[in-house]
């Protein structure tokens, strides 16, 4: 036997096919006739030939809807048009009509439908035969730790299986984790493997470069598709048909931290098609380089340190690459991840999220800022909200739900909502050049981010006539103090007694 589990899932589907054509029979349904010549040179022989076909025919939709039917249609998969060519039929890429065409096989001239086992034995050799005859089947599997399965396998399409470790002939390394001695602790809970197959030609090397791409993939799905902490196991193992397990290096791993991620029965249609929306994405650019950043704060060992990370990926995702930028940056996060009347909130948080990374930066714990802001803002639970809006813009994005020009959707939304604008400017003069007021005690200096500089509408200049200009007195010389007006004394003016010739500033 060269596919057990294709061996497996046709076999399920012929047993249930079984049951339920005999309980049609038993409800008083009867399988049609036919009238057939025999040849011969003697009397003409008739004989009656049951029309097997034509009753499964009748009956294909109650098959079809069988538990059994899909899994075994998956497994056929696009060895079915293959199959159909061999049988004689119109070829087709649904697995159903070579399914119905095994069935007939299977009870062909047939009265009855009692399993038959030994001639569903020979139809599976001959399907097998057929899908890999001149072929080998490989595998490459890796554990993806943090991850928990309500169904004990899940198929994500072309060749890619998530499954239970215990479920799988699959090497005890890569199942049970090992303890600090080295032997593997069964008491714990098993991995669940990431699965790659492939037909291959014979002489092919075992998949490494594709299963390396296609588990990277997937794991970007998986963060991308909701939250929980997940990750490779840097080791991977293959084999070519029933062979030895052969250790692969990866080349990446990761650590998990918080909440396991956990794949409900429900969630497994959605997940397969924004498996294929992401894997089929292309972008480059800053959105790529924040998907990037994105993955590394879901890799980073705590969570205090992924948050420069999330952070840097929000710069690079709204073009906050100037001094305009980076002041309304978390007002711009705010219009894309929340409603009107909870952005001002929100982008308090996020603001909130700058100010926690200045103050690790600086060399402060995370129970140091607990204690000097309070614990209503634990570091986790900041990072996490700042994880999550991440996400949410990035699925957008991914899905085509936003434009990847962030910064135009922001204010878009901000302008059509009608909210006032609220700009800051960030005064980044040396302390030297700022003029300044003497006083009598020197105030601390604030942060240049902290800073703001706080424009008020000038007063307007009071407006004068020639009715309230006063006489000069003293020969038109003027009675202010000239030091004082910081205007220099000219020797033409002391030429001539002739007021006209004087001259003296307007």
């Amino acid at each position: 036997m060269r596919n057990r589990a294709l061996h497996d899932a046709l076999r399920d589907f012929a047993l249930d096919a079984a049951a339920l054509l005999s309980a049609e029979l038993r409800a008083g349904h009867e399988i049609p006739f036919d009238v057939v010549e025999e040849p011969g040179k003697g009397p003409i022989l008739y004989r009656y030939r049951p029309l097997t076909q034509q009753f499964l025919a009748t009956r294909w939709e109650k098959l079809r809807m069988l538990p059994t039917c899909a899994p075994a249609a998956h497994a056929l998969g696009a060895g079915a048009s293959i199959y159909l060519r061999v049988c004689g039929l119109p070829e087709g890429a649904d697995a159903e009509p070579a399914l119905q065409a095994m069935l007939e096989r299977l009870y062909e001239d047939s009265t009855s439908f009692d399993f038959p086992e030994e001639r569903f034995e020979r139809v599976y050799s001959t399907v097998e035969r057929t899908l890999f005859e001149d072929t080998v089947n490989a595998a490459v599997l890796a554990p993806v730790h943090g991850l928990v399965l309500e169904n004990s396998r899940v198929e994500l399409g072309d060749g890619i299986v998530l499954v239970d470790g215990r479920t799988m002939d699959a090497p005890a390394e890569a199942v049970w984790p090992p303890t600090t001695l080295g032997e593997r602790d069964r008491g714990a809970e098993p991995a669940t493997l990431c699965v790659l197959e492939r037909a291959l030609a014979p002489d092919a090397p075992i998949p490494v470069t594709e299963s390396r791409i296609r588990f990277r993939k997937l794991l970007t799905a998986l963060r991308l598709f909701k939250p929980g902490s997940i990750a490779l196991d840097p080791l991977a193992w293959g084999r070519v048909d029933e062979g030895v397990w052969k250790p692969l290096p990866l080349g990446f791993g990761a650590h998990v931290r918080g909440e396991p991620w956990v794949l409900e029965a429900a969630e497994v249609p959605e997940l397969v098609a924004f498996l294929g929306v992401v894997s089929g994405a292309r972008h480059g650019g800053r959105i790529a380089w924040a998907l990037s950043r994105f993955e590394m704060g879901c890799e980073r060992a705590l969570d205090e340190e992924a948050l420069s990370d999330y952070l840097l990926a929000l710069h690079a995702l709204l073009d906050a690459d100037d001094d305009a930028g980076r002041a309304t940056l978390s007002r711009r996060v705010a219009a894309l991840c929340a409603e009107q009347s909870e952005r001002r909130a929100l982008q308090q948080r996020v603001e909130r999220a700058f100010a926690l990374e200045r103050f690790l930066v600086g060399g402060g714990s995370s129970e140091a800022y607990v204690e000097s802001v309070g614990a209503a803002d634990p570091p986790r639970q900041i990072v996490r909200e700042v994880e999550r809006h991440l996400r949410a813009i990035l699925r957008d994005v991914l899905c085509g739900y936003l434009d990847a020009d962030l910064k135009t959707a922001a204010d878009d939304i901000l302008v059509s909502s009608g909210e006032p604008i609220e700009v800051r400017a960030a005064d980044l003069r040396r302390p030297s050049t700022v003029d300044r007021r003497p006083s009598n005690k020197e105030e601390p200096d604030p942060e240049p981010f902290q800073r703001e500089l706080r424009f008020s509408k000038p007063e307007p200049e009071p407006v004068t006539s020639e009715l309230d200009v006063e006489e000069p007195v003293d020969g038109g010389r003027s009675t202010v103090d000239e030091e004082d007006t910081g205007v220099t004394p000219s020797a033409d003016w002391e030429l001539d007694d002739d007021p006209a010739s004087y001259s003296a500033p307007i």
